[in-house]
């Protein structure tokens, strides 16, 4: 079995790598021809704080406790007692009792389910799958990665403007101003038995503290404007399960009720993932030609026209191929130039209707770039492809996000006495 050594790379980088690991599982998501980062990007726009790997709200609160707990022990036990072990201690305790307690609740999304009864650990503990978001909607205020957070944290004579201002690289401004600790960690007020009742049900006090976090720190997003407006919340929910993005896009009623720059990002990000879906149809229509069958082939050439025939009515008049990549680095993420220069001159390929020969060089040459060696469509691979290959489609952590908002819509609609 092949395995990932780490060399001297931040946690963050190691996360990030985790992610893609943890994706390469599911269909529909491996990224053959490059777009991911401007998929991030819109996902970024839309629902900042949200990953493909979350499961339920309520982590968003645990992980932040069991850094004010260790903050409350004595500093000599601090100094004696490495916060990186009381993390992942208490986390596996957190997973114990949620599993515990839900024995006759049974509930999805309680991260490392399948432990519990086991020897072992799960590797991806809520501290790193929620880390981004905890930071994004003020939970926890730093700028820190965890891992450097949670080192200099352990430290009780660390003064709290480093963790608060500081960067991975820099410290905070005034390395001697002294704050109070409630600056640094910021949740709603819990029991000390909170571990042992702990379930994955936001209270009243816990959905409503997380839901005014999201709003205040990011209120011009699409997370955000849902939850700023309970009605807008309850439609939204009400969309049937099976939408997807474009649909959503296309006719949730509410979406004109928001800021005209919100609309106009959901706008560009359902037309990038029309305008780029037929790249991929193109490239399972090759690698069944090469590796696949004819009748799978044929069915994939069904599907090309068929996407065709549907871009005959795509509004060129509001898409703005630029907007991607400024939209890619207003949120920090680089844009390989292959890629930039595969995606403009697919769009200018289908939007001057040029030959598919012509557009079949692009996607081949791209997956080439991307994929190096790998590459399916090189004339010495051998494979054997499925009934689909790559990305399936773009709903820029939609679903996540649903279970997210529907966690809290639950937590704030609970009856008073409700436990959390």
């Amino acid at each position: 079995m092949s395995a990932i050594g780490w060399v001297d790379f931040s946690s963050e980088h190691r996360d990030k790598v985790k992610s893609v690991i943890d994706l390469l599982s599911t269909p529909g998501v491996i990224d053959e021809l490059g777009i991911g980062v401007v998929r991030d990007s819109f996902s970024d726009s839309l629902f900042p704080g949200v990953s493909t790997i979350q499961t339920r709200a309520k982590y968003f609160l645990t992980v932040p406790r069991i850094f004010k707990d260790y903050e409350r022990l004595p500093a000599h036990k601090r100094r004696r007692r490495k916060l990186a072990d009381y993390l992942n201690e208490h986390e596996n305790l957190c997973m114990e009792a949620m599993v515990g307690n839900h024995q006759d609740d049974p509930q999805d999304g309680i991260i490392g389910e399948s432990f519990a009864n086991k020897q072992g650990e799960v590797q991806r503990k809520p501290s790193s799958a929620y880390w981004t978001g905890i930071r994004q909607f003020g939970l926890i205020k730093t700028n820190l990665s965890l891992q450097v957070f949670s080192r200099k944290f352990a430290n009780p004579d660390q003064p709290l403007l480093d963790l608060v201002q500081g960067t991975d690289k820099t410290k905070g401004d005034d390395p001697d101003a002294t704050e109070q600790a409630n600056a640094t960690i910021n949740g709603p007020a819990y029991d000390e038995d909170w571990i042992e009742n702990l379930t994955v049900h936001l209270s009243q006090e816990e959905a409503s503290f997380l839901s005014r976090q999201i709003e205040a720190r990011v209120p011009m997003c699409l997370l955000g404007q849902i939850l700023l407006d309970s009605d807008v919340r309850k439609q939204f929910l009400d969309l049937p399960n099976d939408w997807n993005f474009t649909t959503l896009a296309d006719e949730a009623p509410f979406l004109s009720q928001f800021p005209g720059d919100l609309q106009m990002i959901i706008a560009a990000a359902r037309d990038f993932w029309q305008l780029m879906c037929g790249a991929h149809i193109r490239y399972n229509c090759l690698l069944q030609g090469r590796h696949g069958t004819s009748a799978l082939r044929e069915e994939f050439e069904g599907e090309w026209d068929e996407w065709k025939a549907e871009l005959a009515s795509f509004d060129w008049d509001r898409w703005d191929t630029g907007f991607l990549w400024e939209l890619a680095k207003h949120h920090h993420r680089r844009v390989r130039e292959h890629t930039i220069r595969f995606v403009e001159s697919w769009i200018e390929g289908i939007r001057d209707d040029q030959p598919v020969a012509t557009l079949d060089e692009l996607v081949t040459r791209q997956e080439r770039f991307n994929k190096k060696s790998r590459a399916r469509l090189n004339p010495t691979a051998e494979e054997s492809v499925g009934k689909w290959v790559g990305i399936a489609d773009l709903n820029y952590r939609l679903s996540q996000a649903r279970t997210i908002i529907s966690d809290i819509h639950r937590g704030l609609t609970a009856s008073e006495g409700d436990d959390a």
